[in-house]
């Protein structure tokens, strides 16, 4: 099973279906990184910049850095799912970016390039590594800013990506935007729905990360823990919930597109619907799109998905009103009688 669908993937949003006439035009060292040019037939040539930053604790993080075009631009954040890494996000990073957004990938602690072990979005490991990529986004002359320091920027992501969006804007007031799919809201009722520990998928988890040594200690000593016990105990449930989007539901106040798998027996709907009912209590303009996939297959809905996306960051990055954001709620149906 592949923890890091969907993507948001495929054909070019708004319908227009785009194909990389050449590649690589250019590579050379450019001070901490690599710079590199895309070339397209449709749109301007996007340019790559890769480089690892250093985020304290000795842990580096793997970057890559895309624009197109002159001048400032609203930022976004593409994370990845749970076992990939910054280059699963690499074409819609491209798509973005020749639609007018300066677009950061990175691969998070353990995974890809980066070192560190896994926190499971760990709000002093990969969240405070997100404020960090955020400081850096501010001080680049191609990103629009709020004011100094404060970039304009949207994160977005599936799964383990998905809600580093929230944690994010739950952790860091200068997030203007998120975009999270298939994800979770509270992370131990999602492994422990009524105190049934889903082995398998938390087996999944951890082989996904390659092993529990790969792990931060206090979560590998949970995993054999409850593993061994066949259910989850107090500790367990707390460690979990303390690196849930849900810990900080009160603080996530910026719009929010939540798009969520009706196949997905790891993250059902009962997530989004927790997350979208605090995010709105809040005050924060909130639509949902429950789409035919999820982590057990289905469809992604790759381009229609990537369109609604973008869209929500025309209207709400690049203050666009006459961007379609679509119905506040949407569903796909997958069969039936009518």
């Amino acid at each position: 099973m592949d923890l890091r669908l969907p993507r948001l993937r495929g054909p070019a949003r708004r319908g227009r279906r785009r194909w990389f006439a050449a590649a690589a035009a250019v590579v050379v060292l450019a001070g901490a990184g690599t710079w590199t040019a895309v070339a397209s037939d449709d749109g301007p040539a996007v340019h790559r910049t890769d480089r690892v930053m250093t985020t304290g604790a000795g842990v580096n993080i793997d970057t890559s850095f895309f624009t197109a075009g002159s001048g400032r631009r609203p930022a976004v954040l593409l994370g990845h799912g749970f076992g990939g890494s910054k280059d699963d996000m690499r074409r819609e990073a491209e798509q973005l970016a020749r639609d007018g957004y300066a677009v950061m990938t990175w691969s998070a602690r353990g995974f890809g390039r980066s070192t560190g072990k896994i926190g499971l979005n760990d709000p002093k490991g990969e969240v405070a590594d997100v404020s960090k990529l955020i400081d850096w986004l501010a001080k680049r002359p191609e990103v629009r800013l709020d004011k100094s320091g404060d970039p304009r920027v949207g994160v977005a992501g599936g799964s383990y990506g998905g809600a580093i969006s929230l944690l994010a804007a739950g952790y860091d007031k200068r997030v203007d935007a998120i975009a999270p799919s298939i994800t979770y809201w509270n992370l131990a009722d999602a492994l422990f729905p009524n105190d049934v520990f889903k082995k398998l998928w938390a087996g999944i988890f951890i082989n996904s990360g390659g092993g529990c040594d790969h792990f931060e200690a206090q979560l590998c000593a949970m995993y054999n823990r409850v593993a061994e016990s066949g259910k989850p105990d107090a500790q367990a449930r707390a460690l979990l919930e303390q690196r849930s989007p849900s810990a900080v539901g009160d603080r996530i106040k910026v719009p929010t597109l939540i798009l969520q798998g009706q196949t997905d027996s790891l993250f059902p709907l009962g997530q989004a619907d927790a997350m979208a009912k605090a995010i709105r209590a809040n005050g924060a303009p909130v639509d949902i799109d429950w789409i035919a996939g999820g982590h057990d297959g289905g469809d992604p809905e790759t381009s229609r998905v990537e369109a609604r996306v973008g869209s929500w960051f025309d209207r709400y990055l690049k203050d666009d009103k006459n961007a379609d954001t679509g119905p506040a709620f949407r569903i796909t149906r997958t069969g039936g009688i009518d």
